[in-house]
C-alpha cells in the first residue's frame, strides 16, 4: 500500500473515532442531564400536587375535585403515571399514559435508555397521613428533545468532519506532492531524463529534500551535457574542415568506406567533385584571406544546392570539394550539375581568371570501389575544364528502366504486395540474437529476377513511391512475423516517409491493426531523417511507444544531428555508423569517437550496434569498446525469410 494511502486511511480512521466519540458523549451528557431533570420535574410535581390535594382527601365526597384536579395536572402529556394511595397501600386514583414516545427511532431508544424514576409525596391531613401520592414523568418529550439533540450534533460533527478531511487532504498533498516529486524526478535520472523539480515546497524539511534532488540532477546534466559537449568537438575536430565547417576528407572515406561495405542497401548515386579553377591565381595575387572568401562562397553555394537534393558535402583539400548524390539517377545528376553550374557562372569575377569552378562526376553503385570512382571522376574534371557548361559525367550510362516502366512497376508491387524479406541477425558478442533486420527484394514482373535496388531505391523517392513501398513491406514483415511472434525484426523506414506525417501516420495504422505482434517491432530511422524531418521522428517515437514497438536511430555518427536529440528521443537502440566499423582497430581517432558516443548513448541507457562488421578483429576491437551488440557478414550474412 502506497504512502498516501496509509497516511489518509490513518487519519480518516482517528478522525471518523473522533467523530463517533463525539457524537456519543455529547449525547450521553444530554441523556443524563436529562433524567437528572425528570428526577426534578416528577418530585417536584408530587410535591405541589400533594399539597394542593390533602384539604380534599378526608371527605369521601370530596373525591371528584381531587381527580379533576390531578387530570388538570395529568392532561398536561409529561407524566407517565400519576397513582393516589391510601395508608393501606391501596390505589384512590390511577391516570395511566403509554410509555412509547412517537417520533424517535426504536433502535435510538434501545442505545440512550431513559429511564425516568417514580417520585413519591405524602400527603397528610392534619396531623395523619391520609395517603400517599407518586408521579412518573413521561419520557416521550425527553426522547424527543434528546432525538432532536443528536441530530444537532451530528450535523454539526458532520460538518466538523467534512472540513477536518478536507484541511487533511490539503496538508497530505502539501506534505506528500514534493514526496512524489522526489520519487518520480529519482525515477527519471534512473531513465537519464536529468530534468529538475520545478515546484520548491515552502516546508523547511521538504524543501532540503527536494534541493537535494535537484542538485544530483544538476550535476548529473551538467556531466551528460559535457560528454556530449566532448564527444561534438571531436566530431568537429576530427571530421569537420575548420574553414567551411564541411565534412573533411577523412569523414569522406568513412562515408566511402561504409557505402561500398553495406552491400544489402544496393548503394548508388554520384560522386560530384568540383575545383575552383582560379585559387592558385586569388591567393597569389589577392592574398589568404581573399582565398578564403573564394573558397567560402563554393562551400556556400555546394551547402545551399546539395541541400535541395538531400546531398553530403566534403571539402577534400584547398579547392577540391566533393558532393556525394546518393539515390539519384542520371536525370536528377545532370539537372543537378546544369544548376550548380549555371550558379557558379553567374558568380565569376574578373580575378576568377580560369573561370569560378569545374565540375567532374562519376556513377558509383555496389560494386563499384573507391579508386576506381575517384579516378573516374577525376577523369571527368580533366574534361569539364574545357566543356562550355564546366561539368562532365564520368560516362553517359544509358538507364535502363525508364521512368514510365519504373511506375508501371511500382504500380504493379503496391497492388499485389509484390516483395521478398531477406534477413539479417542483430547479435551479442555471445551470438544470441536481439533482433533481425529485414531487407526487401521486388521480382520483375513475370521471371524470378529482382529488379536492381539500386536504381530502384532512387526511382521510388524521385517518383514518390517510397512511403507506398515502406508500407507494403512492413505489412508483408508482419505477416510473415504471425507465424514467429517470439521474433523481434526491424523495418527501415525512408527518410522521405519520415518527411510527411501522412506516411508515417499509415505505418502507425498498420502497427496498430497488428497490436499484439507491435511489441515484436524495431522501427529504423536514419540519422539524417533527424536533421531534415526532427519533428517527424519525435512523433514516429512518441505513437511507437505507445505501441511498446521499438525505435533505432541507424548510421549515428554521419553527422552530429543525433547528439541533441538523443535525450529526448530515447530510442531503444542507436546503430553506429558503417564508416566507423570499417578497420576500426587501426584508426585511434575512430575508437575515440566511438567510445565517446557509446558513453553518451550508455548514460541514457540506450544500446549501441555497431554495423558492418566484417572482421573478428573488428568485432573484437568494437566489444573492447563496449558496443552492446552487431551485426554484419562476420556475424552472419542475410537469408530468405520463408513463410
Amino acid at each position: 500500500m502506497s504512502l498516501t494511502k496509509q497516511f489518509s486511511l490513518g487519519f480518516l480512521f482517528v478522525l471518523l473515532l473522533v467523530f463517533i466519540s463525539t457524537i456519543y458523549i455529547n449525547v450521553n451528557s444530554t441523556r443524563n442531564y436529562i433524567e437528572s431533570q425528570l428526577s426534578s420535574h416528577s418530585q417536584d410535581t408530587a410535591t405541589s400536587l400533594g399539597l394542593s390535594i390533602s384539604p380534599y382527601l378526608a371527605d369521601d365526597e370530596s373525591l371528584p375535585i381531587v381527580e379533576t384536579m390531578i387530570n388538570a395536572i395529568f392532561d398536561s402529556g409529561y407524566y407517565q403515571s400519576i397513582a393516589l394511595l391510601n395508608t393501606e397501600n391501596e390505589v384512590i386514583l390511577s391516570k395511566q399514559n403509554p410509555p412509547i414516545p412517537e417520533g424517535v427511532p426504536s433502535w435510538f431508544r434501545n442505545m440512550f435508555p431513559l429511564s425516568p424514576p417514580t417520585s413519591e409525596s405524602e400527603i397528610n391531613s392534619g396531623w395523619n397521613i391520609a395517603g400517599t401520592l407518586k408521579v412518573t414523568s413521561h419520557p416521550g418529550k425527553s426522547y424527543q428533545q434528546l432525538w432532536e439533540n443528536a441530530q444537532r450534533t451530528f450535523t454539526l460533527t458532520l460538518l466538523l468532519f467534512i472540513v477536518g478531511s478536507t484541511l487533511l487532504y490539503a496538508v497530505l498533498r502539501a506534505i506528500l506532492t514534493p514526496v512524489t516529486s522526489v520519487v518520480t524526478a529519482s525515477e527519471r535520472i534512473s531513465a537519464r531524463d536529468f530534468s529538475e523539480i520545478e515546484n520548491i515546497p515552502a516546508t523547511k524539511e521538504l524543501n532540503l529534500m527536494v534541493r537535494a534532488i535537484n542538485k544530483m540532477a544538476a550535476i548529473l546534466n551538467k556531466q551528460h551535457s559535457e560528454l556530449t559537449a566532448q564527444a561534438q568537438s571531436y566530431y568537429q575536430s576530427a571530421y569537420q574542415d575548420t574553414l567551411t565547417k564541411l565534412g573533411n576528407k577523412l569523414a569522406l572515406d568513412n562515408k566511402l568506406a561504409r557505402l561500398f561495405a553495406n552491400k544489402e542497401m544496393m548503394p548508388s548515386g554520384y560522386l560530384v567533385i568540383i575545383r575552383l579553377s582560379s585559387l592558385g591565381h586569388v591567393n597569389d595575387a589577392e592574398g589568404a584571406q581573399t582565398a578564403d572568401i573564394y573558397i567560402n562562397t563554393l562551400a556556400h553555394l555546394l551547402k545551399t544546392k546539395g541541400s535541395e537534393v538531400g546531398a553530403e558535402t566534403y571539402r577534400v583539400r584547398g579547392g577540391d570539394f566533393v558532393v556525394l548524390l546518393e539515390n539519384v539517377n542520371e536525370e536528377r545528376c545532370c539537372k543537378f550539375l546544369n544548376e550548380l553550374s549555371d550558379e557558379l557562372i553567374a558568380h565569376t569575377l574578373p580575378i576568377y581568371t580560369h573561370g569560378f569552378a569545374h565540375i567532374g562526376a562519376a556513377k558509383f553503385n555496389e560494386l563499384s570501389n573507391k579508386k576506381q570512382l575517384l579516378e573516374n571522376a577525376d577523369a571527368a574534371l580533366t574534361t569539364a575544364r574545357k566543356n562550355p557548361k564546366r561539368w562532365q559525367l564520368a560516362s553517359q550510362l544509358k538507364t535502363a528502366i525508364t521512368q514510365n516502366q519504373w511506375r508501371a512497376h511500382f504500380d504493379r508491387i503496391v497492388k499485389e504486395n509484390a516483395v521478398d524479406i531477406v534477413r539479417q541477425p542483430v547479435k551479442n558478442f555471445d551470438s544470441s540474437i536481439i533482433y533481425y533486420e529485414c531487407f526487401a527484394r521486388f521480382k520483375q514482373e513475370g521471371c524470378d529476377d529482382y529488379l536492381p535496388m539500386s536504381e530502384l531505391i532512387a526511382e521510388s523517392e524521385h517518383l514518390h513511391y517510397a512511403g507506398a513501398l515502406d508500407a507494403i513491406i512492413l505489412k508483408k514483415v508482419l505477416s510473415l512475423l504471425s507465424a514467429t511472434p517470439h521474433e523481434i525484426v526491424a523495418v527501415n523506414l525512408s527518410p522521405l516517409t519520415l518527411a510527411e506525417r501522412v506516411h508515417i501516420d499509415r505505418i502507425l495504422d498498420i502497427l496498430r491493426k497488428s497490436a499484439q505482434l507491435s511489441k515484436s517491432v524495431v522501427i529504423e530511422v536514419q540519422e539524417i531523417s533527424l536533421q531534415n524531418a526532427a519533428d517527424n521522428v519525435h512523433y514516429l517515437a512518441e505513437n511507437l511507444r505507445k505501441l511498446d514497438a521499438k525505435l533505432t536511430i541507424e548510421r549515428v555518427g554521419s553527422s552530429i544531428a543525433a547528439f541533441s536529440h538523443l535525450q529526448k528521443l530515447r530510442p531503444h537502440y542507436i546503430k553506429l555508423d558503417g564508416s566507423f566499423t570499417r578497420n576500426i582497430q587501426k584508426s585511434d581517432d575512430n575508437q575515440f569517437f566511438v567510445r565517446s558516443l557509446v558513453n553518451i548513448a550508455h548514460g541514457l541507457n540506450i544500446a549501441v550496434i555497431a554495423e558492418l562488421v566484417e572482421e573478428e578483429k573488428e568485432a573484437q576491437t568494437l566489444q573492447e569498446l563496449f558496443v552492446d551488440h552487431q551485426q554484419g557478414y562476420a556475424v552472419c550474412r542475410p537469408s530468405p525469410w520463408q513463410a
